[in-house]
């Protein structure tokens, strides 16, 4: 009879002077045999500005979502708590184990990154078009053999006018800041009514939009009312080809999902049906990326 397969990764071990049991072999053996073999992991990245439209903080309802979702990769807007500091948020949401870094400087409406994957580096860059917040970039070290960068932005919500040089300056500052191989996502709340708008125009010469989220009745809008696309996430060149379908709760949502717990029956846990309108002017959007190993 032909040798299982998967004896081959018990050879080293059987024949030594120390013997484990057969069955506990074949059990590592099992378990370590799809790991050598894989090549790619999916990564997901969501863009959230869940904060409470009164407090400008994060609530029970904005954290229950993101708790539900548990992306890899969070690029969050209004990263405040009033119960206590960005570490205890972070924890809450996510656990110990989680990364983050933080806008500083004091300002109203910090942008951040949160992270299952260590932050190795991380940086700000003034936008002149608004006062309370600024441009926030972190570099993840995620699997394989680039990292992965990440832009947290939130445009300017009055004056459009002011949206396109501000578009204009981000993209610049991106594109000097980091290479054109690299693997960068650019997320937040652009505040744009549109795809058509000369702001989204400018930022996606060299992003890549030809994935748009949606939810499951197709709808790809993010603010409240579901009539404007605020919130996206937008791939480097070099990171797009590697979108693939983003899964959640067993539902699969071929270009990316916007998420309103008023669409599931039930949510999935912990989040609840009505969390999406308590307060909230913004809707999560998340997008997954197969990342090669090597």
């Amino acid at each position: 009879m032909d040798e299982p397969p998967v004896f081959r990764y018990l050879r080293p071990f059987m024949f030594r002077r120390f013997h484990f049991p057969r069955a506990l072999l074949l059990g590592l053996a099992l378990s370590a045999a799809p790991a050598a073999a894989r090549t790619a992991i999916p990564v997901t990245v969501a863009s959230a500005n869940l904060s409470d439209n009164i407090t400008q903080a994060y609530e029970d309802p904005g954290i229950r979502i993101l708790q539900a979702l548990r992306p890899d990769v969070v690029a969050i807007q209004e990263f405040n708590y009033k119960t206590g500091n960005t570490q205890d948020l972070v924890r809450r949401l996510f656990g110990p184990g989680y990364h983050f870094a933080r806008e500083s400087g004091g300002v109203r409406l910090p942008n951040g990154v949160i992270s299952r994957y260590p932050i190795t580096a991380f940086g700000q860059w003034d936008d002149p078009y608004v006062l309370n917040r600024r441009f926030f970039w972190a570099t993840i070290a995620i699997p394989g053999p680039k990292p992965l960068h990440v832009v947290s932005v939130h445009l300017v919500q009055n004056r459009a006018e002011r949206r396109i040089p501000e578009a204009r300056l981000l993209l610049q500052l991106i594109r000097k800041q980091f290479g054109p191989d690299d693997y960068i996502v650019l997320c937040g709340d652009f505040n744009v009514t549109s795809r058509d708008t000369a702001a989204f125009l400018e930022l996606s010469k060299w992003f890549v939009d030809d994935r748009q989220p949606a939810d499951q009745e197709g709808n790809k809008n993010t603010n409240a009312t579901r009539n404007k696309p605020y919130d996206f996430v937008l791939p480097s060149p070099a990171l797009a080809p590697l979108h693939v379908p983003t899964v959640l709760a067993g539902q699969k949502f071929p270009d990316g999902l916007v998420f309103d717990t008023r669409l599931w029956n039930p949510p999935p846990a912990p989040a609840e049906w009505e969390d999406t309108a308590r307060d909230m002017q913004h809707l999560p959007v998340l997008k997954t990326f197969r990342i090669p190993l090597r």
